[in-house]
This record gives structure tokens, C-alpha cells and sequence, in this order.
């Protein structure tokens, strides 16, 4: 996919990582991705690079987790002619396609021990050989690599090089799961709602309150890209009459979470999240809505508690309860350009 994709967020966090990937995307350094899959690597990826001045270069993606070790120095460093049973030809790998732009290995943490030393050696010395030659040629290209596992963690297992955690990890940004932008669950739900409707067919209308409690109840292991196809899903099911999508028309598994409380959290993140949730809304609760005063009992600016409100999910004109944000609240949008993982 491409230039129809965004990323789409309200989230306070979310919004400083993208600032701080512009800010880096100029200098020609490694940019290491870590998060869940589904929370949108790729997709920051290309706004890296799309904001990097190669933006008339190629972007290559290529999912490291999908090549075997053999398959990998192919793809990754070209191979000459004969070089091995079926190369009827000489190919040019991936370092030299990327020709001077930006190249994106996906899931740098699955690649073979092998093929690591090879990519540290490319990095160190800007030349790639190709399998099967003597020759080794310039290439020039900027690293964005990501990866949803701990590669420090890797690293100290054997499983990934230490000089090369070092060397592509020069700046490292951490896009946060879905779980805790509760607000962009409904941005992203309305979203893909308006982008999936007229393609599948279905005069939707909305979604109701109910459903949106629900969504945002999700624990949404599969963050962005199963919410997306959640919504896709209830769309195809709403019928061909159209309307808004209900609860009924939602998976079983979010269907059960009705008449339940919200999820426990489980990591230290999502407990404080929680706790910092309770709190601003027990603010107003108490002050009658009153944000200027619950802002000075919480210790914040005016500004610093609508951002809070944003990232919790608690629209700003919204009475002070636990409601997701309405239909009429308009959505807070960040262009990215492609489509991502």
C-alpha cells in the first residue's frame, strides 16, 4: 500500500514520537523501530523516510522473519551468475536497489547469526559482495530497522550480534501498543470505518456508543492492524441496509467483554496509565467538570491536562465520566505517508 495510509493519533506520546522522528529522519544515522506488530513500524518508517530529503529515492521493505539464511544473503547482498543451482543470472540485492534511499529491514531480530556478521560488515565498511563474486561494490542507503522483541535481551542470549545492536540502534524509537491510546482506538475505528465502507460496500453510518465502549475495552494483541480488521468485519456483517454498527455486530470475544469491568492491567505501564486515568477523573468528578481547577489540584497546566484528557480517551468537551469519545468529536490526525506494520 501507500500514500493512502496514515497514522492516525491523538495520543500525546505518539505525537512526540513522530516529532522526534522528524527531527532525526535528515541526519543519514540508523533508526531502530521497537513494538508490538501492528502498531505501525513501517508506517513510521516511511514517514522517516519521506521526511529524510530521499524522498525521491527508493524505499525497499524487506520482513527479515520470512527469509532463510540462504534465501537471506540473496535478497540482501545479490548473487553472480552460477553462484548456486538456479541463479541463471547475476542479481543485484537489496543494499544496491536501494540506491542512495532508505531501507527497511523489518524484524532485524530474526535474522540468522550468519547474515548478521555480513550486514555488520556492510554498515562498517559501506561495500556489499555479492554471493559468489571476489568483487565488492560501493552502496549507499539509509538503515531503519525494527523489531517487536527485546533486543538487548537477544543480545545478551547470543541470539544477535552485540556489535551490530550497537550499531543500528543509534537512535531507537518505541511506537506504544494500542492498549494504551485508548483514545485512538476510536479515531482509528472511525477511521477505518470512512476508508473501508464504500470499498466493501455498506452504507455505515457510525458506530454506537456501546460498540466504542467495548472496543476500548480490547486488549488489541494485535494492536492497529487487528483493529482494522475488526471494523472491516463489522462492516461486511451491518448488511447491505446499512446503519451503525452495534455490539452485536463485533466479535465474540469483544461481545463478552459487556457488562464486564475493564481489563486488569498486567504490565507497570498500563497499572500507571490506570491509576493516572482514576485520578483525573475523580478530579472532575469532584470540581463538576471544572478543568481549570482540576488542573491546579492535579499539578498540571491547562494545556498539560487536555493532553492527559487525549491520551485517556476523555474528550475535552465531554462531561466527566468514563464515555469514549462521540460520533460529532472531530478526529486528530497525523499524515505518515505508506502503509506499515
Amino acid at each position: 500500500m501507500n500514500g493512502g495510509k496514515r497514522i492516525i493519533t491523538g495520543d500525546v506520546r505518539m505525537r512526540a514520537l513522530l516529532g522526534e522522528a522528524e527531527r532525526v529522519a535528515p541526519a543519514p544515522v540508523p533508526v531502530l523501530l521497537e513494538g508490538e506488530s501492528g502498531t505501525g513500524k513501517e508506517l513510521l518508517a516511511r514517514r522517516i523516510h519521506e521526511k529524510s530529503g530521499r524522498e525521491d529515492r527508493p524505499f525497499l521493505a524487506i520482513n527479515c522473519a520470512a527469509l532463510c539464511e540462504n534465501l537471506a544473503e540473496s535478497e540482501l547482498f545479490g548473487h553472480a551468475a552460477g553462484a548456486f543451482t538456479g541463479a541463471l543470472r547475476e542479481r543485484r540485492g537489496v543494499f544496491e536497489e536501494t540506491a542512495g534511499g532508505t531501507l527497511f529491514l523489518d524484524e532485524i531480530g530474526d535474522l540468522p547469526l550468519p547474515v548478521q556478521a555480513k550486514l555488520l560488515r556492510v554498515l562498517q565498511e559501506g561495500t556489499v559482495r555479492r554471493v559468489g563474486e571476489c568483487v565488492s561494490r560501493p552502496v549507499r542507503f539509509r538503515l531503519v530497522a525494527a523489531t517487536h522483541r527485546d533486543l538487548r535481551e537477544e543480545k545478551e542470549q547470543g541470539r544477535f550480534r552485540e556489535d551490530l545492536f550497537y550499531r543500528v540502534r543509534v537512535v531507537t524509537l518505541r511506537l506504544p501498543p494500542l492498549r494504551e491510546r485508548p483514545a485512538d482506538v476510536v479515531r482509528l475505528a472511525r477511521h477505518f470505518l470512512s476508508l473501508h465502507a464504500a470499498r466493501i460496500g455498506r452504507p455505515v453510518s457510525g458506530i454506537d456508543d456501546e460498540a466504542l465502549r467495548l472496543l476500548q475495552r480490547h486488549r488489541w494483541p494485535g494492536n492497529v492492524r487487528e483493529l482494522e480488521n475488526e471494523i472491516q468485519r463489522a462492516i461486511a456483517l451491518t448488511g447491505e441496509e446499512g446503519g451503525r454498527i452495534g455490539a452485536s455486530r463485533l466479535s465474540p470475544a469483544i461481545r463478552a467483554l459487556a457488562g464486564k469491568g475493564e481489563y486488569e492491567p498486567r504490565t507497570l505501564q498500563e497499572k500507571i496509565e490506570r491509576m493516572e486515568r482514576r485520578e483525573i477523573l475523580g478530579a472532575l468528578h469532584r470540581l463538576s467538570g471544572n478543568k481549570t481547577r482540576a488542573a491546579r489540584e492535579l499539578g498540571l497546566s491547562r494545556q498539560g491536562l487536555k493532553n492527559k484528557l487525549i491520551r485517556h480517551g476523555i474528550a475535552d468537551d465531554d462531561p466527566p465520566d468514563d464515555r469514549p469519545l462521540r460520533d460529532g468529536d472531530p478526529p486528530a490526525e497525523e499524515a505518515a505517508g505508506a502503509a506499515g506494520r
